[in-house]
């Protein structure tokens, strides 16, 4: 004691005794207001309960110096505040932490849940991708049970990066989806056109049976907008069955309206635009392969031709070009 009253006069030491002590009262409030911080940010979800009570427990604040003398009471002090600073410091990185887990978290529940529903309804379209999003699903559950087990940082990092991947996954579960509809709405399409010039040709009682299978295809459509602006479970092999009936039933009414040199022809075409979809012709090529394929002479080709366009039964464009 004698030592250190020689380094420090009496006055000199009780001021030091008195900062110092104001230091650490400070340090222990802002340590105070990032624990009660940390303790809020837990209120928000079970889930970050869970989390913050497990770092919370490894949270200590030391208790401070009290020597039954002076003797080391400054070196002690300055200890503590050291200690105290860390600790801060500490808990500061850890309210940094949970924020970013509070803001991950959320994104990661609803992306699981949308990801599960769309790889559900992918299952029977396409079902190796569907596999795919079920392994994604479970690799970033893993993750986020793992981020409450143990807290830290790179596990963080690696559920964001997975995140990123099941969103990834997500799109193109839903670009496989929107695919399958619009091939579905392709197909309608057609069928819709070929029912249209069928009723062109058709008898009268033939048109009001036409008309209904109209009105089913619009219905159709219909449902396959209100399915790709609300993506639900599908079975495209039921669509294409009830197209391909109307389909049919359209050409053989079409066939029955016609006569056997204009169904030789109409069939001809149909092979064409099956084979050739978007190709042009020349029209003399145009004509012989019609010719020689339904095998009746030119002169009648063109005859037939010109019936069947001027009744709407098939449409032919021509361009012509220097």
């Amino acid at each position: 004691m004698e030592l250190l009253l020689k380094k420090k006069s009496k006055k000199e030491l009780l001021d030091y005794l008195a900062n110092s002590s104001l230091r650490v009262s400070e340090e222990l409030e802002r340590i105070e207001q990032l624990y009660d911080e940390l303790i809020r940010k837990g209120q928000s979800s079970p889930f970050l309960k869970t989390l913050v009570d497990r770092l919370v427990n490894e949270i200590k604040i030391p208790e401070p110096p009290f020597p039954p003398d002076a003797e080391g009471l400054t070196e002690k002090l300055e200890e503590y505040e050291r200690n105290l600073r860390a600790l801060e410091e500490a808990l500061k990185q850890t309210v940094n932490f949970v924020d970013q887990i509070a803001k991950l978290a959320p994104e990661v529940e609803q992306a699981l849940e949308r990801v599960e529903k769309m790889a559900s309804i992918i299952k029977t379209i396409n079902p190796t991708l569907a596999d795919t999003a079920f392994r994604q699903l479970s690799k970033v559950r893993r993750l986020n049970d793992a981020l409450i087990s143990e807290p830290k940082l790179p596990i963080l990092a690696d559920l964001e990066k997975d995140l990123e991947e099941l969103e990834r996954v997500e799109r193109s579960l839903r670009s496989e989806y929107e695919k399958t509809i619009g091939f579905i709405q392709r197909e309608l399409v057609a069928t819709r056109e070929l029912v249209e010039r069928s009723m062109s040709v058709a008898l009268l009682q033939d048109k009001s049976r036409l008309a209904q299978e109209l009105e089913k295809l619009d219905k159709m459509n219909s449902r396959l907008v209100e399915l790709k602006n609300n993506p639900q479970p599908i079975t495209p092999r039921d669509f294409y069955l009830e197209i391909q009936r109307i389909r049919e039933l359209s050409e053989s009414i079409m066939r029955s309206s016609l006569s056997q040199d204009e169904i030789k022809v109409f069939e001809t075409l149909l092979w064409l635009r099956t084979g050739s979809e978007n190709k042009v012709f020349e029209l003399s090529d145009l004509i012989e392969l019609v010719s020689r394929r339904s095998n009746i002479s030119i002169n009648k080709t063109l005859e037939t031709l010109y019936k069947l366009s001027k009744t709407g039964a098939v449409r032919l464009i021509a361009r012509v070009v220097s």
